[in-house]
Protein backbone atom coordinates (compact mmCIF):
# COMPACT_ATOMS: atom_id res chain seq x y z
CA UNK A 1 0.00 0.00 0.00
CA UNK A 2 0.85 3.48 -0.89
CA UNK A 3 0.39 6.79 1.29
CA UNK A 4 1.68 10.10 1.36
CA UNK A 5 3.68 11.37 4.91
CA UNK A 6 2.14 14.85 3.96
CA UNK A 7 -0.99 14.48 5.11
CA UNK A 8 -2.21 16.76 7.85
CA UNK A 9 -3.82 14.90 9.88
CA UNK A 10 -3.21 14.17 14.03
CA UNK A 11 -3.76 10.39 13.78
CA UNK A 12 -1.86 10.27 11.23
CA UNK A 13 1.13 11.91 12.72
CA UNK A 14 0.07 9.35 15.81
CA UNK A 15 0.37 6.49 13.74
CA UNK A 16 4.08 7.61 12.36
CA UNK A 17 5.15 8.19 15.43
CA UNK A 18 4.23 4.62 16.81
CA UNK A 19 6.08 2.96 13.93
CA UNK A 20 9.06 5.32 13.88
CA UNK A 21 9.67 4.42 17.95
CA UNK A 22 8.42 0.56 17.03
CA UNK A 23 10.97 0.78 14.41
CA UNK A 24 13.92 2.19 16.73
CA UNK A 25 13.55 -0.34 19.58
CA UNK A 26 13.74 -3.77 16.77
CA UNK A 27 16.24 -2.30 15.45
CA UNK A 28 18.25 -2.07 19.12
CA UNK A 29 18.65 1.91 18.91
CA UNK A 30 19.33 3.69 22.54
CA UNK A 31 17.49 6.72 21.86
CA UNK A 32 13.39 7.01 20.78
CA UNK A 33 12.66 9.94 18.92
CA UNK A 34 10.80 12.38 20.47
CA UNK A 35 6.92 13.04 19.52
CA UNK A 36 6.39 13.62 15.74
CA UNK A 37 5.18 16.56 14.35
CA UNK A 38 3.48 17.69 10.94
CA UNK A 39 5.20 20.45 9.82
CA UNK A 40 4.32 23.24 7.51
CA UNK A 41 7.73 24.55 5.68
CA UNK A 42 6.41 26.86 3.21
CA UNK A 43 3.09 28.14 3.97
CA UNK A 44 2.40 29.75 0.77
CA UNK A 45 2.67 26.24 -0.98
CA UNK A 46 -0.37 23.29 -1.20
CA UNK A 47 -0.71 21.36 1.64
CA UNK A 48 0.68 18.65 0.28
CA UNK A 49 3.81 20.84 0.92
CA UNK A 50 3.25 19.75 4.46
CA UNK A 51 5.37 16.29 6.08
CA UNK A 52 6.21 14.70 8.70
CA UNK A 53 9.34 15.25 10.49
CA UNK A 54 11.33 13.88 13.81
CA UNK A 55 12.30 16.18 16.61
CA UNK A 56 15.49 16.25 18.08
CA UNK A 57 19.14 17.06 17.48
CA UNK A 58 22.28 14.98 15.67
CA UNK A 59 23.10 12.50 17.94
CA UNK A 60 25.15 9.48 16.03
CA UNK A 61 23.69 5.68 16.61
CA UNK A 62 26.97 4.49 17.20
CA UNK A 63 28.41 6.80 19.18
CA UNK A 64 27.94 4.25 22.42
CA UNK A 65 28.29 1.29 20.48
CA UNK A 66 32.03 -0.81 21.70
CA UNK A 67 31.56 -2.19 18.44
CA UNK A 68 31.70 0.74 16.33
CA UNK A 69 33.84 0.81 12.66
CA UNK A 70 33.21 -3.11 12.34
CA UNK A 71 31.65 -3.57 8.82
CA UNK A 72 29.15 -5.88 9.08
CA UNK A 73 27.76 -3.29 12.04
CA UNK A 74 27.75 0.02 10.10
CA UNK A 75 24.78 1.33 8.68
CA UNK A 76 24.36 4.57 6.78
CA UNK A 77 21.80 7.37 5.68
CA UNK A 78 20.65 7.33 1.86
CA UNK A 79 19.36 11.04 0.42
CA UNK A 80 18.09 11.22 -2.56
CA UNK A 81 17.29 14.23 -4.48
CA UNK A 82 14.16 14.28 -6.72
CA UNK A 83 12.54 16.77 -8.80
CA UNK A 84 10.15 15.92 -11.34
CA UNK A 85 7.14 13.73 -11.62
CA UNK A 86 8.78 11.80 -14.31
CA UNK A 87 10.91 10.25 -11.86
CA UNK A 88 8.19 8.84 -9.84
CA UNK A 89 7.57 5.52 -11.00
CA UNK A 90 11.16 5.42 -10.05
CA UNK A 91 10.92 6.14 -6.64
CA UNK A 92 8.20 3.78 -6.32
CA UNK A 93 10.49 1.02 -7.86
CA UNK A 94 13.37 1.67 -5.59
CA UNK A 95 11.83 3.05 -1.93
CA UNK A 96 10.28 -0.07 -1.16
CA UNK A 97 13.46 -1.98 -1.75
CA UNK A 98 15.82 0.57 0.03
CA UNK A 99 12.90 0.29 2.85
CA UNK A 100 13.91 -3.41 3.32
CA UNK A 101 17.10 -2.76 4.35
CA UNK A 102 17.10 -2.08 8.09
CA UNK A 103 20.83 -3.89 8.69
CA UNK A 104 22.12 -0.99 5.79
CA UNK A 105 20.33 1.91 5.94
CA UNK A 106 18.89 3.86 9.07
CA UNK A 107 16.47 5.83 7.57
CA UNK A 108 15.94 7.33 3.73
CA UNK A 109 15.88 11.31 3.04
CA UNK A 110 13.88 11.97 -0.08
CA UNK A 111 14.86 15.51 -0.84
CA UNK A 112 12.38 17.47 -3.28
CA UNK A 113 13.34 19.98 -5.40
CA UNK A 114 10.04 20.50 -6.99
CA UNK A 115 8.45 23.92 -5.48
CA UNK A 116 5.17 23.26 -8.14
CA UNK A 117 4.46 19.85 -7.85
CA UNK A 118 3.42 18.00 -5.07
CA UNK A 119 5.82 15.76 -3.35
CA UNK A 120 5.50 12.01 -4.03
CA UNK A 121 3.85 9.65 -1.98
CA UNK A 122 5.60 7.20 0.17
CA UNK A 123 5.45 3.41 0.77
CA UNK A 124 4.46 2.24 4.36
CA UNK A 125 5.22 -0.31 6.71
CA UNK A 126 8.87 -0.09 5.68
CA UNK A 127 11.44 -1.34 8.28
CA UNK A 128 13.26 1.73 7.02
CA UNK A 129 12.03 4.80 8.26
CA UNK A 130 11.45 7.25 5.23
CA UNK A 131 11.09 11.38 4.90
CA UNK A 132 9.88 13.37 2.01
CA UNK A 133 11.41 16.87 3.31
CA UNK A 134 10.47 19.57 0.36
CA UNK A 135 13.24 22.12 -0.34
CA UNK A 136 12.93 26.15 -0.83
CA UNK A 137 14.72 25.95 -4.08
CA UNK A 138 15.93 23.87 -6.91
CA UNK A 139 19.32 23.43 -6.25
CA UNK A 140 22.06 20.40 -5.98
CA UNK A 141 23.43 22.09 -2.92
CA UNK A 142 20.42 20.25 -1.09
CA UNK A 143 22.35 17.11 -0.99
CA UNK A 144 24.66 18.76 1.01
CA UNK A 145 22.44 21.09 3.15
CA UNK A 146 21.11 21.35 6.85
CA UNK A 147 18.44 18.71 6.16
CA UNK A 148 20.80 16.26 5.80
CA UNK A 149 22.83 17.53 8.70
CA UNK A 150 19.86 17.89 10.84
CA UNK A 151 17.92 14.92 10.33
CA UNK A 152 20.51 12.50 9.78
CA UNK A 153 21.91 10.20 12.72
CA UNK A 154 24.65 8.35 11.06
CA UNK A 155 28.51 9.00 10.48
CA UNK A 156 28.39 8.52 6.94
CA UNK A 157 26.04 9.71 4.55
CA UNK A 158 24.82 7.53 1.09
CA UNK A 159 23.88 9.69 -2.38
CA UNK A 160 21.78 7.86 -4.68
CA UNK A 161 20.39 9.08 -8.05
CA UNK A 162 17.07 8.45 -8.33
CA UNK A 163 17.13 6.90 -11.14
CA UNK A 164 19.86 4.20 -9.92
CA UNK A 165 18.78 1.35 -7.64
CA UNK A 166 21.75 -0.02 -5.23
CA UNK A 167 21.06 -3.42 -4.02
CA UNK A 168 22.08 -4.12 -0.36
CA UNK A 169 25.04 -5.98 -1.21
CA UNK A 170 26.16 -2.96 -3.51
CA UNK A 171 25.46 -0.98 -0.73
CA UNK A 172 27.14 -2.78 2.38
CA UNK A 173 30.45 -2.86 -0.35
CA UNK A 174 30.67 0.65 -0.48
CA UNK A 175 30.20 1.04 3.55
CA UNK A 176 32.94 -1.73 3.89
CA UNK A 177 35.35 0.55 2.11
CA UNK A 178 34.52 3.28 3.83
CA UNK A 179 35.10 1.63 7.02
CA UNK A 180 37.83 0.01 5.71
CA UNK A 181 39.86 3.39 4.01
CA UNK A 182 38.18 5.79 7.43
CA UNK A 183 35.64 8.11 8.33
CA UNK A 184 37.26 10.76 6.09
CA UNK A 185 37.57 8.49 2.88
CA UNK A 186 35.08 9.35 0.07
CA UNK A 187 33.99 5.73 -1.86
CA UNK A 188 32.11 5.63 -5.12
CA UNK A 189 31.43 3.50 -7.88
CA UNK A 190 34.08 3.25 -11.17
CA UNK A 191 31.81 3.55 -13.14
CA UNK A 192 30.98 7.37 -12.45
CA UNK A 193 34.96 8.35 -12.14
CA UNK A 194 35.96 11.08 -13.64
CA UNK A 195 39.94 13.55 -13.84
CA UNK A 196 40.39 16.41 -13.43
CA UNK A 197 44.15 18.15 -14.74
CA UNK A 198 45.35 21.65 -13.65
CA UNK A 199 45.89 22.53 -17.40
CA UNK A 200 43.77 19.88 -19.51
CA UNK A 201 40.59 20.26 -17.14
CA UNK A 202 37.73 17.72 -16.68
CA UNK A 203 37.40 14.65 -18.50
CA UNK A 204 35.44 11.21 -17.47
CA UNK A 205 38.67 9.36 -17.99
CA UNK A 206 42.50 10.41 -18.15
CA UNK A 207 43.04 11.05 -21.09
CA UNK A 208 46.63 9.58 -22.90
CA UNK A 209 48.66 12.92 -23.48
CA UNK A 210 48.78 13.02 -19.42
CA UNK A 211 49.52 9.48 -18.91
CA UNK A 212 53.39 9.31 -17.98
CA UNK A 213 55.20 5.94 -18.05
CA UNK A 214 56.39 4.48 -14.65
CA UNK A 215 53.86 7.50 -12.68
CA UNK A 216 50.82 6.03 -12.98
CA UNK A 217 47.90 9.06 -12.53
CA UNK A 218 44.53 8.08 -10.68
CA UNK A 219 40.82 9.66 -11.13
CA UNK A 220 40.09 12.07 -8.73
CA UNK A 221 36.75 12.68 -8.78
CA UNK A 222 33.60 10.68 -7.89
CA UNK A 223 30.15 11.07 -8.32
CA UNK A 224 26.84 11.64 -6.55
CA UNK A 225 25.25 9.06 -8.50
CA UNK A 226 26.73 6.57 -5.98
CA UNK A 227 28.67 7.76 -3.15
CA UNK A 228 29.40 7.13 0.57
CA UNK A 229 30.95 9.49 2.28
CA UNK A 230 31.45 11.04 6.22
CA UNK A 231 28.99 13.70 7.52
CA UNK A 232 32.18 15.86 8.31
CA UNK A 233 32.14 16.62 4.79
CA UNK A 234 28.56 17.94 4.61
CA UNK A 235 29.36 20.08 7.02
CA UNK A 236 32.34 21.52 5.52
CA UNK A 237 30.11 22.17 2.34
CA UNK A 238 27.54 23.52 4.01
CA UNK A 239 29.63 26.58 5.43
CA UNK A 240 31.40 27.24 1.89
CA UNK A 241 29.62 30.23 0.43
CA UNK A 242 31.61 30.51 -3.10
CA UNK A 243 31.36 26.70 -3.67
CA UNK A 244 27.63 26.22 -2.75
CA UNK A 245 26.93 29.63 -5.39
CA UNK A 246 29.35 28.30 -8.47
CA UNK A 247 27.44 24.86 -7.79
CA UNK A 248 24.12 27.02 -7.94
CA UNK A 249 25.21 28.51 -11.36
CA UNK A 250 26.76 25.58 -12.73
CA UNK A 251 25.00 22.31 -13.14
CA UNK A 252 26.87 18.76 -12.87
CA UNK A 253 29.59 20.80 -10.35
CA UNK A 254 29.11 19.19 -6.98
CA UNK A 255 30.35 15.98 -7.24
CA UNK A 256 33.73 18.10 -8.39
CA UNK A 257 33.35 20.63 -5.46
CA UNK A 258 33.30 17.72 -2.68
CA UNK A 259 35.94 15.92 -4.20
CA UNK A 260 38.21 18.91 -4.34
CA UNK A 261 37.14 19.66 -0.84
CA UNK A 262 38.43 15.99 0.20
CA UNK A 263 41.70 16.62 -1.51
CA UNK A 264 41.85 20.06 0.40
CA UNK A 265 41.70 18.58 3.34
CA UNK A 266 43.24 14.66 3.44
CA UNK A 267 46.66 15.47 1.66
CA UNK A 268 45.18 15.79 -1.86
CA UNK A 269 43.84 11.81 -1.36
CA UNK A 270 42.13 10.48 -4.36
CA UNK A 271 38.47 8.67 -4.47
CA UNK A 272 38.09 5.12 -3.75
CA UNK A 273 36.02 3.04 -6.40
CA UNK A 274 35.03 -0.04 -6.47
CA UNK A 275 33.22 -2.09 -9.30
CA UNK A 276 29.60 -3.59 -9.30
CA UNK A 277 29.36 -6.89 -7.36
CA UNK A 278 28.90 -9.85 -9.86
CA UNK A 279 25.81 -10.93 -8.03
CA UNK A 280 23.95 -7.93 -7.66
CA UNK A 281 25.17 -4.94 -9.72
CA UNK A 282 24.07 -1.72 -9.59
CA UNK A 283 20.65 -1.35 -11.50
CA UNK A 284 20.11 1.60 -13.88
CA UNK A 285 16.64 2.16 -14.28
CA UNK A 286 16.74 4.80 -17.73
CA UNK A 287 15.28 2.79 -20.38
CA UNK A 288 17.77 0.85 -23.20
CA UNK A 289 19.10 3.66 -25.15
CA UNK A 290 18.74 6.84 -23.81
CA UNK A 291 21.83 9.12 -23.77
CA UNK A 292 22.64 12.81 -24.18
CA UNK A 293 23.38 14.34 -27.38
CA UNK A 294 26.59 15.11 -28.32
CA UNK A 295 25.41 19.04 -27.96
CA UNK A 296 24.23 18.34 -24.47
CA UNK A 297 27.10 16.63 -23.71
CA UNK A 298 29.41 19.32 -25.07
CA UNK A 299 27.92 21.74 -22.96
CA UNK A 300 27.80 19.74 -19.37
CA UNK A 301 31.75 18.94 -20.09
CA UNK A 302 32.05 22.62 -20.83
CA UNK A 303 30.59 23.23 -17.31
CA UNK A 304 32.85 20.38 -15.75
CA UNK A 305 36.09 22.23 -16.86
CA UNK A 306 34.42 25.37 -15.40
CA UNK A 307 33.93 23.89 -12.57
CA UNK A 308 37.71 21.96 -12.26
CA UNK A 309 39.57 25.41 -12.47
CA UNK A 310 36.73 27.16 -10.44
CA UNK A 311 38.15 24.55 -7.70
CA UNK A 312 41.71 25.55 -8.23
CA UNK A 313 40.58 29.38 -7.42
CA UNK A 314 38.94 28.19 -4.18
CA UNK A 315 40.88 25.24 -3.06
CA UNK A 316 44.30 25.81 -4.73
CA UNK A 317 46.16 25.75 -7.66
CA UNK A 318 47.67 22.04 -6.95
CA UNK A 319 44.34 20.31 -5.35
CA UNK A 320 43.98 18.28 -9.03
CA UNK A 321 47.90 17.34 -8.66
CA UNK A 322 48.64 13.89 -7.90
CA UNK A 323 49.25 13.24 -4.21
CA UNK A 324 52.84 13.05 -2.83
CA UNK A 325 53.82 9.95 -1.64
CA UNK A 326 56.52 10.17 1.50
CA UNK A 327 59.27 8.30 1.57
Amino acid sequence: AIIGLYVASKDLALIISTAFTNNNMQHGVKSVIPQERIQARFPGLPPCFETVLPIGPYETLEKDDLLTGLKMRERTTLVIMSSSLTDVDYLQKILPQYGDMPGTIDRILLLWNSQKDCPPELPVHTKVEMFVIPQSKNSPNNRMGEDVLKYSRTRSILFASDDVFLPNIYVRTLLYKWVEKGPDSIVGDLADRGYAHPTGGYSAVIPKMFKVYGKPKKHNIVSTRSMVLGRKWIESYKNMPDVRSFVDAETDCQSIMLSALVRKNTGRNDPIFITNPDEHPREDLLPAGVSAQKEEVDILDGRRNRCAFRAMDIFGKNIWDPKENKK
